[in-house]
C-alpha cells in the first residue's frame, strides 16, 4: 500500500516542478519579445528618458526634459538607470525590469495559491499557466511601464497578510511591500493592506480567532507610514517639490459635483466583461461571484477574502474613474487565482461538466495567448492595437517611426550647447511628428527641447541659433518667422532645419 504521506509530497513537488517549468517558459518567451522594436509608446519613453536623464543629471531625483519630474516615485527609473548605462541595446534595458517584476510576481502568486489552496495542489501551476498567458499581464511585463511593478507588490503584500493568518509577524512583511510600492508608482498596496482588515474586521469567524490588533500590526503600520513619507519629505526639503505635487491628479477623476461621474469612464468593467485580457474576460468577474455565493462549493475563508478584496478594488476603480483597465494590473494576479480555483473545482468532479470545463479551459488559454502574440506582433512594427466589441480592430500604423528615429539621431547628433531645440507641431496634427519624449531619447539629447505649436512659433520665436524639426508642408512657416533657415536633413516628411546666429 502506498505511502499517503509520500504520495502527497511527490503530487507537491511535481505541482511545484509545473509551475517552475511555466515561469521559465514565460521568462524565456518574454525575453525574446522585449528587445524587438522601437520604443513608441509615450509613457514607455518617459520611463526610459526620465531614467537616462537622471545619468545625466542627479542619479536620485528624477528628471525630464533636463527639469526636475515629480510626477512619479523613483524606484523603477532607479533600477533603469542600472541597465541603460550597461546594456547596449536600449529598448532591452528598459524593459528588463518589468519582466523581472513579472517573473517575481508569477513566484508570488504561486506561493499565494499554496496558501489558498493548500489541499488542492494542482491549483498552483494552473494559476500560474493563466497568469502568463493573460494578455494584459504579458503584455505589461513586456512593456517599461509602473503597473507591473504593483502587481508584484501588491501580490506579496497579499502573501504576506495570508502568511501573518498564523504568525503575525509577517505584517512586517506587507509594511516593506507597501513602501516599496509607494516608490514604484501609488500607494495602492496601503489600499489593499486596508480593505484586508476591513473585511477581516467583519468576518465573525476572523474576529475570533484575530481580536483586537496584535502588537506586530500596529508596528508594521508605524514603519509602512514612517518608510513611505521619507522620500516625499526629502523631494520637499532637499529638492523644493511644490507642496500640490504631493498628490497627483493623473490617474483619478477628483470628488466633488463637477467631478465624479460628470465623466463615467467604464473602461475596466468593459473590458474585463468582453474582452480575453484578463482569463477569459467575462469568466474572471463570474468567478469572482461563483466564490461568494456558490453555497453548494465551500470555499476557504482566505479565498472569499480575496474575491471580496478584488470586487472592491473593481468597484472603487468605476466609482473614481480610472481611465484604463491597465490600472488594474495589480489585482490580475488574484483575478487568475481565484479563476484557477473555480476551474478547479469542475474538473476534480466526475460529470460532464468535467469535460466541458477542461475544453473551455483550454480554449481560453489559446484566446489569451494568442491575443498576447498579437500585441507583441503589433507593437514590433510600431502600430497599436484597439479592443472594440470583443475584437481586435488594428489602427492605421503610425506613420514612419523609424525615420522618426533617425531624424531624432541626427537632431543628437547636431545638437550644441548654446542651442536652443524646437519641436513644430504639424498645423493639421496626423500623428507623423512624435512627441518630445521620443526625441530626447532616441537623439541622446543632453538639452531640452521646446514643443510649439505655429502659433506659439510665430508669438515668440526662440532667438538663434536654433535647431529644429517640423513636418514638411509646415517649413514654410519656419522660413517666414526666421529668413535664413537651413536644411540639414530631410527623412519622408520630416525636415530637420537649423537657423545660425547672426
Amino acid at each position: 500500500m502506498a505511502d499517503p504521506v509520500l504520495a502527497g509530497r511527490t503530487q507537491r513537488a511535481r505541482e511545484i516542478a509545473l509551475a517552475a517549468f511555466i515561469i521559465v517558459c514565460f521568462v524565456a518567451w518574454l525575453t525574446i519579445e522585449i528587445p524587438k522594436g522601437i520604443l513608441t509608446n509615450t509613457d514607455e519613453l518617459l520611463t526610459a528618458e526620465r531614467s537616462r536623464e537622471m545619468l545625466l543629471t542627479t542619479p536620485w531625483v528624477v528628471h525630464f526634459n533636463f527639469q526636475k519630474d515629480f510626477a512619479k516615485p523613483p524606484l523603477q527609473y532607479w533600477l533603469t538607470t542600472l541597465t541603460l548605462q550597461r546594456l547596449e541595446n536600449r529598448t532591452l534595458a528598459v524593459r528588463i525590469w518589468p519582466l523581472l517584476y513579472g517573473a517575481l510576481t508569477a513566484i508570488a502568486l504561486a506561493y499565494l495559491a499554496r496558501l489558498i489552496a493548500p489541499d488542492r495542489p494542482w491549483v498552483v501551476p494552473l494559476s500560474v499557466g493563466i497568469l502568463v498567458s493573460s494578455a494584459l499581464f504579458s503584455a505589461e511585463a513586456a512593456r517599461a511601464l509602473l503597473d507591473i511593478g504593483l502587481a508584484f507588490f501588491g501580490t506579496l503584500a497579499i502573501l504576506f497578510a495570508q502568511l501573518a493568518r498564523k504568525r503575525p509577524a509577517w505584517w512586517i512583511g506587507v509594511a516593506v511591500a507597501c513602501w516599496l510600492g509607494s516608490l514604484q508608482k501609488i500607494p495602492l498596496i496601503f489600499l489593499i493592506w486596508l480593505l484586508i482588515l476591513i473585511i477581516r474586521a467583519n468576518s465573525p469567524v476572523e474576529s475570533r480567532k484575530h481580536s483586537g490588533f496584535s502588537g506586530w500590526l500596529i508596528a508594521s503600520i508605524l514603519f509602512a507610514v514612517t518608510a513611505s513619507a521619507i522620500w516625499p519629505l526629502v523631494q520637499l526639503v532637499k529638492y523644493h517639490m511644490p507642496l500640490k505635487d504631493v498628490f497627483q491628479e493623473e490617474v483619478v477623476v477628483w470628488l466633488g459635483p463637477e467631478h465624479l461621474g460628470a465623466r463615467p469612464y467604464f473602461e475596466i468593467p468593459f473590458r474585463l466583461s468582453t474582452t480575453a485580457w484578463i482569463g477569459g474576460g467575462l469568466f474572471a468577474v463570474v468567478a469572482l461571484f461563483v466564490v461568494l455565493l456558490w453555497r453548494k462549493q465551500r470555499f476557504s475563508g482566505a479565498t472569499k477574502e480575496l474575491a471580496i478584496l478584488c470586487v472592491a478594488l473593481i468597484a472603487l476603480a468605476v466609482l473614481f474613474d480610472f481611465r484604463s483597465v491597465r490600472y488594474i494590473v495589480p489585482i490580475v494576479p488574484c483575478l487568475c487565482l481565484l479563476l484557477a480555483v473555480v476551474f478547479h473545482r469542475f474538473l476534480e468532479q466526475r460529470s460532464p461538466g468535467r469535460i466541458a470545463a477542461a475544453v473551455l479551459l483550454a480554449l481560453m488559454l489559446i484566446a489569451a495567448l494568442t491575443q498576447a502574440e498579437i500585441q507583441f506582433y503589433l507593437r514590433q512594427r510600431n502600430a497599436a492595437a484597439k479592443m472594440a466589441h470583443g475584437e481586435i480592430k488594428v489602427r492605421v500604423p503610425e506613420k514612419n517611426i523609424a525615420d522618426g528615429k533617425r531624424v531624432a539621431e541626427e537632431l543628437g547628433a547636431l545638437r550644441r550647447e548654446g542651442t536652443k531645440i524646437v519641436l513644430v507641431k504639424p498645423v493639421h496634427p496626423v500623428g507623423d511628428l512624435r512627441y518630445d519624449s521620443f526625441f530626447l531619447f532616441h537623439g541622446n539629447l543632453r538639452f531640452p527641447v521646446a514643443k510649439l505649436t505655429v502659433d506659439e512659433l510665430r508669438g515668440a520665436p526662440p532667438p538663434p541659433p536654433v535647431l529644429g524639426v517640423c513636418v514638411a508642408p509646415d517649413l514654410p512657416v519656419v522660413q517666414e518667422i526666421y529668413g535664413n533657415v537651413q536644411t540639414q536633413f530631410a527623412r519622408a516628411q520630416f525636415v530637420l532645419w537649423r537657423v545660425d546666429a547672426k
